[in-house]
């Protein structure tokens, strides 16, 4: 599984519509999750939902498919690209919630503001991820991590991966142009019981 991250972009409509365009295409995640509920978001939403009056999309592709102009196609494209930027996109909980998603053994808690986490959140889970730093940060503390991509406008997002090259899971900070800035991986829970000889 591969888990996008995206913090708030405020008004910045722009700059989540080109995080979404390399999460979801470019590097083919699974799920995209939105850390903020904000004026972008709701821009993004409406944008590429569909109006209640239109036909289905797939017969919409093949009512142009044949004799469409090249204005209707790429009409029919961008409905179609933003059904699967939202399909893929879920937002994260407001709080006092939480999400959890589990990738291998890992487990990976979901907050958009920090001041939420409690103990127990933090003992049970391998990495908290939240929205709202004001930079991009990651903070390892022994077999647990913290991470947050920081507001869109710093121009990074998130990937939890667990399918590497390297194999086990990793986490990468990654530019708006699609380089990685740095990897990490993520330890697994571990043996809970040993036995002595």
């Amino acid at each position: 599984m591969r888990l996008g991250f995206i913090g708030p972009a405020k008004s910045d409509v722009t700059a989540l519509e080109q995080a979404a365009r390399l999460l979801i295409c470019d590097l083919e995640v699974d799920t995209v999750i939105y850390l903020g509920e904000d004026e972008a978001l709701r821009e993004f939403m409406a944008k590429h939902e569909s109006d209640a009056g239109d036909s289905p999309l797939e017969q919409q592709v093949a009512e142009v498919a044949g004799r469409g102009s090249s204005d209707q196609i790429e009409e029919v494209l961008r409905k179609l690209r933003g059904a699967r930027y939202l399909g893929k996109l879920r937002v994260a909980p407001p709080p006092p919630r939480r999400a959890m998603e589990m990738l291998d053994d890992r487990i990976a808690l979901i907050v958009r503001h920090k001041s939420t986490i409690g103990e127990e959140d933090v003992i049970n889970s391998n990495i908290v991820v939240y929205g709202d730093g004001h930079e991009l940060m990651f903070k390892r503390f022994g077999p647990r991590c913290f991470f947050c991509p920081g507001p869109l406008e710093t121009g990074h997002v998130g990937l939890l991966d667990d399918q590497s090259e390297t194999g086990g899971v990793i986490l990468e900070a990654i530019t708006l142009s699609g380089e990685v800035r740095w990897s990490e991986p993520i330890q697994g829970r571990g043996a809970k019981v040993m036995v002595a000889p």
